[in-house]
């Protein structure tokens, strides 16, 4: 029976993307999709983020995070434009009308002004019967294995270096350079320039990062509708390879944190949907260990009265 839930964190809307994972697989525009949004706080139709979970500070799933959509027709993560992937991000970083909007709706942005960032990824590949797809509620950190600043900063002096082709003449420049995606945001003026410039940043996933690739992500299967949650330095004992049912998960994720939220977000929603998951451990192939949670795509009619 699906229940009323005061709290909107990731893991009830994940449990909200389930009873409604058979829109997955239609060749549609993500930014259709029926989202559940009575737990957004905010929303935009551009820039960052495309929604904002509404929070409760009372609960022990506080809610709040920052989901951002990125969907691509093939099996292959939509480039990040502009603001890229990150694994928490500030309220003040946002623009004028997100703010507005968390205000309006009673949200209290100094209790908790930097928020968990996660990316709604969809990839569709074609065939001549009918469409696959692979959707993945991950954790932001799954992209950000470094710090950005260090990215941009490393990036920018590998350009230096092509640009002079010795190490010696650029040494001096390089000393305590670093770049901020905000060094972005303005354009540059040239002296006697009829122009000017503004740099734009775009980032690609890296092949081994690309949770689309079935050689590198063997779990993550056709028709599939997966959250992945970073689980910081802990140790996994189970084949990472094996999906277990919720039931029969080994006590080592059981006792993980993801889990037992997740647990507790589909108590609160629909108990059943425990019976439609199966749960792992993946490792980031450049480190960290994450807790996965999975469904197939597809449509239960226990679940027709609960939607």
């Amino acid at each position: 029976m699906n229940k009323e839930s005061n709290s909107s964190s990731v893991y009830h809307f994940f449990a909200r993307l389930i009873e409604r994972r058979g829109y997955f697989g239609q060749d549609n525009k993500l930014e259709d999709f029926d989202f559940p949004m009575y737990m957004v706080a905010a929303s935009s139709s551009y820039g960052f983020p495309d929604f904002v979970l509404r929070s409760n500070q009372d609960s022990a799933l506080a809610g709040g995070e920052f989901i951002e959509l990125k969907d691509a027709k093939s099996y292959q993560i939509s480039s990040f434009n502009s603001t890229l992937p990150t694994a928490r991000k500030h309220i003040d970083s946002l623009a004028k009308n997100i703010k507005s909007q968390l205000i309006e709706s009673g949200e209290n942005v100094e209790r908790a002004p930097i928020r968990d960032v996660f990316y709604l990824v969809r990839g569709i590949k074609r065939t001549k019967n009918f469409p696959l797809a692979k959707t993945i509620l991950v954790s932001g950190d799954f992209f950000e294995t470094r710090p950005i600043e260090n990215v941009l900063t490393e990036a920018f002096q590998q350009v230096a270096l092509a640009s002079t082709g010795s190490d010696a003449e650029i040494g001096d420049l390089l000393k305590g350079f670093k770049v901020k995606q905000s060094n972005f945001a303005s354009s540059r003026s040239v002296p006697n320039s009829s122009i000017t410039i503004r740099f734009r940043v775009m980032a690609e996933v890296h092949s081994k990062a690309n949770l689309m690739r079935e050689q590198e992500y063997p779990q993550i299967t056709d028709n599939t509708l997966t959250l992945l949650v970073t689980e910081p330095n802990l140790d996994c004992n189970p084949p990472i390879e094996e999906l277990y049912e919720w039931n029969k998960a080994p006590k080592s994720i059981q006792y993980w944190c993801s889990f037992l939220a997740l647990k507790q977000a589909f108590n609160e929603i629909n108990a059943h949907l425990q019976h439609l998951t199966r749960v792992s451990v993946l490792r980031h192939p450049f480190g960290g260990t994450y807790f996965l949670a999975q469904t197939h795509i597809g449509f239960d009619s226990s679940l027709k009265d609960s939607v």
